[in-house]
């Protein structure tokens, strides 16, 4: 079916991840009419464009609806949650909304009462109280409460019942319940147990865990399964409430969290708000004509967020890296606050898997707000401008060479297609000539294998990049020459840079293009589109050849003089190469030795050591 904007909405679902979270479809006045949640936000809002799902109001919706966005979440639970406070603050028209919000359970605690007890709601109010949730399935709730009621000893009984009573009840002679009717209890112990059951509804099941597991142990051992197995599933229902809670809501203070993925000289900031430990809400922030790192765009982005007099400024505000000048943005920050504020740089835990949804967020607003095409497009039209091309490459390939002291000569070529590797055609060479140490030959010599079969399965590269200057780009030229192939070719010239008198680093000159029948290199600019494009081709080029070049020595190497041996399997010489660690650890070996690690007769040690030139201890 189509609707008014079907082409461009379609376009813009294309870059919707396949994991879950939230979409928000907004009209042209970009006002929210729309709030939905997925396990999948691709295939899901693909949906609304093929058809839908046969509700009446689809196509009333659909009529108006003119950009939608997304919110990536940790998991399902989390995007029920996010779409249940996204409804409430936005009240989008065409969404179904429950009065009361009956549809979802929570958990109120009221820690001002005197003996306070947990009661399931599912309303929540501003009356103090503390409430735990919302939880999406009742089951899984009631099932954990009921775990709760068996592991820890709170009353469940109402206050009229409680101030009642003279004697305890059943609960307590089955040890469900401490007694605080009728028995001496301190307060203070039994509000322990009362954060031990909210630290459980958070997903801190740990202690509790392990009581758990300890108990249904003793119980398999004293032969009474039924209980045990009764226990595990205590257990399971715990581990579950504790996996849902984890990647539900995050504990403790409001946070902000700043998540960047950048190409090129463009980038998103997204930042998430985590209020009352759950994913509030998201913004994204365009950057473009980049030309500083990271952590000057990432301070920028911080001062001016929080510049406006509007914003809330949280007592946590969490990075991918630290900005530059930290401390004077947690000064300015903490004094409008008027409290303190940390800038929280973490490494692991639930900090960090923040900072991970934050950049994945960041990449797929990205994605749906820049035309990977068009970016390269845009690029490549300046490279061939710069590089007096006579096309737009749109394949480019590099090719470059590696040797230690002439041996081991290897070389490579890397495949980028629209500005994205192409792996399939990732070639990589032996040299045919070795121990003698010229890059000018081998060159010519994998150029020329490279086109020969391009030229025989008509498959040659717009554009063919030679890591080196004007000699590496000759010897490229000859190759083509003499295949009579008509193929661009040109060199990329690495940075130099030279020390001063005080050993710091001193740009000789930029990145460089040798051009064929000209004399003078193009001068790249730092920075630049064009520049990050084709230095980040050479380094590709450059990291492949020589992982590419290690394998190849080290295989020699290392294997070269156990392999010639006759009667050295590989399980021999992988044991030998293990423990001494070279061949010529091995030399320093007495026969004996060499028997016993290797798992060997004597004879053939003896046969190793002879062949390895250690004649001393045969």
């Amino acid at each position: 079916m189509n609707y008014p904007n079907t082409d461009h909405l379609r376009e813009l679902v294309d870059s919707f991840p396949l994991l879950p979270g939230v979409y928000i479809m907004r009209d042209a006045q970009s006002v929210v009419v729309y709030i939905g949640k997925a396990l999948e936000l691709r295939t899901r809002v693909r949906q609304y464009l093929v058809g839908g799902d046969g509700r009446a109001q689809l196509p009333a919706l659909m009529q108006r609806v003119v950009i939608i966005d997304n919110i990536v979440t940790a998991s399902e639970q989390q995007a029920f949650i996010l779409e249940r406070d996204l409804i409430q603050k936005y009240k989008p028209r065409y969404n179904i909304r429950l009065k009361d919000d009956k549809a979802y359970y929570h958990v109120r605690i009221d820690f001002d009462a005197q003996w306070p007890r947990l009661e399931l709601t599912r309303r929540t109010a501003d009356d103090g109280a503390r409430y735990y949730g919302p939880f999406h399935s009742s089951a899984e709730l009631r099932a954990a409460l009921d775990t709760i009621k068996r592991t820890i000893p709170l009353r469940t009984c109402s206050d009229s019942v409680l101030y009642n009573r003279s004697r305890p009840c059943l609960e307590y002679q089955i040890k469900r319940c401490c007694a605080p009717c009728c028995l001496p209890i301190v307060r203070t112990e039994y509000m322990g147990l009362v954060r031990q059951a909210g630290g459980v509804l958070q997903g801190k099941v740990g202690e509790l865990q392990d009581e758990l597991e300890a108990s249904m142990e003793k119980a398999a051992e004293d032969l009474r399964f039924e209980e045990a197995a009764q226990l595990r599933d205590r257990i399971e229902t715990l581990k579950s409430l504790r996996e849902g809670q984890r990647l539900s809501t995050w504990a403790g203070d409001d946070k902000d969290v700043f998540g960047i993925y950048r190409e090129e000289t463009i980038a998103v900031m997204s930042l998430l708000k985590v209020r009352d430990g759950r994913l509030h809400e998201n913004d994204n922030f365009t950057f473009s004509d980049i030309v500083v790192d990271d952590a000057v765009m990432l301070e920028a982005g911080i001062s001016q967020y929080y510049a406006g007099a509007e914003r809330e400024i949280p007592a946590e505000i969490i990075v991918p890296y630290m900005p530059d000048n930290t401390e004077l943005i947690i000064a300015g920050l903490s004094e409008r606050r008027g409290g303190k504020v940390e800038i929280i740089l973490p490494e692991r835990g639930v900090r960090a898997r923040l900072v991970a949804l934050a950049a994945t967020n960041a990449q797929t607003s990205f994605a749906s707000r820049f035309n990977a095409s068009e970016r390269y497009q845009a690029v490549a039209t300046a490279l061939a401008l710069s590089a007096k091309l006579n096309q737009v490459p749109r394949r480019i390939e590099c090719v470059d060479i590696s040797n230690f002291q002439g041996s081991d000569t290897v070389g490579a070529i890397v495949s980028f297609y629209d500005g994205k590797p192409d792996k399939q055609r990732y070639r990589k060479y032996k040299v045919a000539q070795q121990d003698v140490p010229d890059d000018f030959a081998s060159i010519f010599e994998v150029v020329s294998r490279r086109l020969a079969r391009g030229k025989e399965e008509n498959d040659l590269p717009d554009l063919l990049i030679v890591d080196g200057g004007a000699q590496q780009l000759a010897k490229a030229l000859q190759a083509r020459d003499a295949l009579g192939v008509d193929l661009e070719i040109v060199a990329l010239a690495k940075q130099r840079t030279v020390a001063d008198a005080q050993g710091a680093n001193i740009i000789k000159s930029q990145e460089r293009i040798f051009l064929p029948n000209f004399l003078d290199p193009v001068q790249l600019k730092d920075g630049d589109a064009v520049t990050n494009l084709v230095s980040r081709i050479r380094d590709e080029a450059h990291r492949f050849v020589i992982t590419f070049h290690r394998k190849t020595r080290s295989k020699r190497v290392i294997s070269s003089q156990l392999d010639s041996i006759s009667g050295v399997r590989p399980e021999t010489r992988t044991r030998l190469l293990k423990h001494f660690g070279s061949v010529a650890g091995m030399r320093g070996a007495s026969a004996e030795e060499l028997a016993k690690i290797g798992r060997i007769p004597k004879t053939l040690a003896q046969k190793i050591l002879l062949a390895l030139g250690d004649l001393s201890k045969v």
